[in-house]
């Protein structure tokens, strides 16, 4: 048998599906009842990529329903294994689960600083419940003063191939005449094939890439106000978008957790974390955890993220990429300054600074 494992969650009106298999995918699909849902991960998202992610209505599955799983083990959907398997209706205990993967990270000391008008970084030294060190870094926005950019390679609008370092997007955007204060990275991408952002990206107006993709992405309109949504929860919103850069999940709703990915390993392995936020005064908070350097900083699970963007006053909040592409930037002067630690899984006492596809750079007015 292929399939490892078949847990689920029940996440508002749906059932949150999670199939492990032995196989690696590229991606997957569940049938269920004769429709088929697709995966909402793809390679490399999350790291463990022989788990899939299905949300399915509430009322499309029953107890004993014949499920099949089509794993996907190709880009040009080549090499399509299906597997068949029986749904239990046995649902995960989510207070038990937010209980478990909640770090308790207290702030001890806190630095704060001016970068511009509108704009406020901090830095946050933090203990965990077991007493290891935490490191977590904010940008705050006050959008009536400041706004949001959409850096990628060059400054430029190709999807696919290109990478650059967050330093260089934020290089090549000033050269255009764009005023950067600040930055971090954003979305996820392919990083291990041709580099292509995973959700939509929207810069000056223009579909950079992914106009139908389902993931929740912040926005700053055309009228300059910020959001946060996705394109299935408000159907035609594109065409409002000037500058939007998506994330994985929607950590926090209405100030409340929300989806913070329980039954990933993703989600509960404490990790470098990044995530944008919007408070119902319209602030954008931009939020870092470093982490994998146990002596410097743990990092957080998504639980964490989430309570921290709630404690910080964020209404609605999204993951973004994090890891060895968690970075933070400030202008200092006529300079920018790397203020925190990025982090990678094999070297992680180096400053490696990653390639990545796009950043959120933040713009003084």
């Amino acid at each position: 048998m292929y399939i490892v494992s078949s847990e689920y969650l029940k996440c508002a009106d749906k059932i949150k599906a999670v199939i492990r298999t032995k196989k690696k995918g590229f991606s997957a699909k569940l049938n269920v009842r004769g429709k088929e849902y697709p995966d909402c991960f793809n390679i490399e998202e999350p790291y463990d990529v022989k788990t899939h992610v299905f949300y399915i209505p509430l009322t499309e599955m029953k107890d004993g329903d014949k499920l099949t799983l089509s794993l996907i083990r190709h880009k040009k959907l080549k090499h399509i294994s299906n597997y068949k398997f029986t749904y239990k209706e046995c649902f995960a205990d989510e207070e038990a689960l937010l209980s478990e993967y909640d770090s308790r990270i207290i702030p001890y000391k806190t630095e704060t600083e001016k970068v511009c008008d509108g704009v406020t970084y901090c830095h946050y030294e933090c203990a965990d419940k077991n007493s290891a060190p935490v490191h977590i870094f904010t940008i705050e926005v006050e959008t009536d003063k400041a706004t949001l950019y959409v850096g990628t390679p060059d400054d430029g609008y190709e999807n696919v191939k290109v990478k650059a370092k967050v330093p260089e997007m934020i290089d090549s955007a000033v050269k255009n005449g764009v005023n950067v204060v600040a930055a971090m990275n954003a979305d996820f991408f392919d990083m291990f094939g041709d580099c292509h952002p995973s959700g939509l990206c929207v810069k000056n107006g223009r579909v950079v890439a992914n106009e139908n993709s389902p993931r929740p992405f912040i926005d700053i309109k055309k009228d300059g106000t910020p959001v946060i949504t996705d394109s299935v929860e408000t159907p035609g919103i594109v065409s409002e978008l000037y500058q939007a850069a998506a994330g994985l999940e929607m950590i926090v709703k209405d100030g409340k957790i929300y989806d913070w990915g329980p039954l990933e390993p993703f989600s509960f392995v404490r990790h470098p974390r990044t995530a944008a936020g919007v408070t119902k005064d319209g602030k954008v908070i931009l939020l870092e955890v470093d982490g994998r350097i146990p002596e410097y900083s743990n990092g957080a699970s998504l639980v964490d993220l989430a309570n921290w963007m709630i404690k910080l006053g964020a209404d609605i909040a999204i993951n973004l990429d994090g890891g060895g592409s968690s970075i933070v930037y400030t202008k200092k002067g006529d300079s920018f300054e790397l203020r925190n630690n990025p982090a990678d899984l094999v070297r992680p006492r180096a400053k490696l600074i990653r390639k990545e596809f796009d950043a959120l750079l933040v713009v003084g007015k």
